[in-house]
């Protein structure tokens, strides 16, 4: 708060500074170059300084009220109105201080040498020059005062949006974890029921899911071909769980490019699959999970089969619902889903402009 405070009043010094400097400037302007120095040198200094502090105080009329007020306010009409009568004001009250300095001076100082009426004129407009110039340097400042607020304002919102984004896909990413691990404990549930002798093997795989969920995916982007590895480790996991009434095929090409994607985006279609597929039948089923990459484009469709009565909802539920919102943060404007279910078959392709 003090250096907040020091700065304002460092702020009004230069103002202040200038504002003298500037009205010194336009007080010898007015004395040596629109003054005629014909008549008495004594009557031009007071001539001079009489029309400058009215062009002084018209000009700071302008350039702290009416600017500010009236024209950036968006009332134009009322802005030029007060301008014309600050202007005619002025002149008024110009009028009046020199008429009352050369009675003054006629009356006390018989024989001297006084100003014409075209001196005059030309003092006043060497004064409108003054206010003009300085209503022009104002609206100049305070113009760039006002674009560099407003960026910085629209970078603290930007900058605010972001570390918004941020925190909520932190928490999309966070509620992915515990979404999985609910579906793997049921799985190791119903394999332990089943005293199968599989469930050490799944364990062991599980463990090595977990590993990289935990070490891996708290990062913003990971190696595309680690992520491919995570989803065939998870398949083959889920081959031991299912015997041969499931039918599988993958393909997935060999990644040598050096691709990074965002962790487990790819990932909740294949677990659906499982889940609204495999698991929900007692007969056969398949599942394709197909993965193409083109001049950075990828393709990625995972269909599986499924019965009348366990047919996958397209929009609902917790993994899908928070992946969709996912992609829509991390890659907004560069990413296609289609849900697609018909005859018996679910489709989920993603289509994703890598890098």
């Amino acid at each position: 708060m003090k250096i907040s405070t020091d700065s304002i009043i460092l702020s009004k010094r230069h103002r202040v500074l200038w504002q003298i400097i500037y009205w010194i400037f336009a007080s010898l302007t007015l004395l040596f170059v629109f003054s005629n120095s014909q008549y008495d040198f004594a009557v031009r200094v007071a001539v001079s300084i009489a029309i400058c502090a009215t062009s002084f105080g018209v000009s700071s009329f302008i350039n702290y009220i009416l600017i500010p007020k009236y024209l950036f306010g968006g009332k134009l009409f009322k802005f030029i109105y007060l301008l014309l009568f600050s202007v005619l004001f002025s002149v008024w009250i110009n009028l009046l201080s020199i008429i009352f300095i050369l009675w003054y001076t006629s009356s006390y100082f018989p024989g001297s040498s006084l100003p014409n009426r075209t001196d005059l004129m030309l003092l006043i407009s060497g004064s409108f020059l003054m206010i003009t110039f300085a209503a022009i340097i104002h609206f100049i400042k305070e113009t760039y005062s006002k674009i560099i607020e407003r960026n910085r304002a629209e970078q603290q919102k930007t900058e605010t949006e972001l570390k918004l984004q941020e925190a909520k896909l932190k928490l999309l990413q966070g509620q992915l974890h515990p979404h999985f691990l609910f579906n793997m404990l049921n799985n190791l549930y119903g394999l332990w029921i089943e005293n199968s002798k599989s469930t050490p093997d799944v364990i062991l795989k599980l463990s090595s899911l977990l590993d990289y969920m935990l070490y891996e995916c708290d990062k913003d982007k990971v190696p595309l071909k680690n992520e491919l590895q995570f989803i065939n480790n998870y398949i083959e996991l889920e081959r031991l769980r299912h015997d041969d009434r499931l039918k599988v095929e993958v393909h997935i090409p060999e990644i040598l490019d050096n691709y990074s994607i965002a962790p487990l985006i790819l990932f909740c279609f294949v677990e659906n699959a499982f889940k609204h597929g495999a698991n929900k039948t007692s007969g056969d089923s398949s599942i394709a999970i197909n993965l193409k990459i083109k001049n950075e484009l990828l393709v990625f469709d995972v269909q599986n089969s499924f019965v009348n009565n366990s047919e996958p909802k397209t929009s609902n539920g917790v993994g899908l619902k928070n992946q969709k919102e996912r992609l829509n943060l991390i890659y907004p404007e560069s990413h296609k889903l289609e849900l697609v279910s018909s005859n018996g078959i679910y489709s989920a392709t993603l289509t994703l402009k890598l890098n």
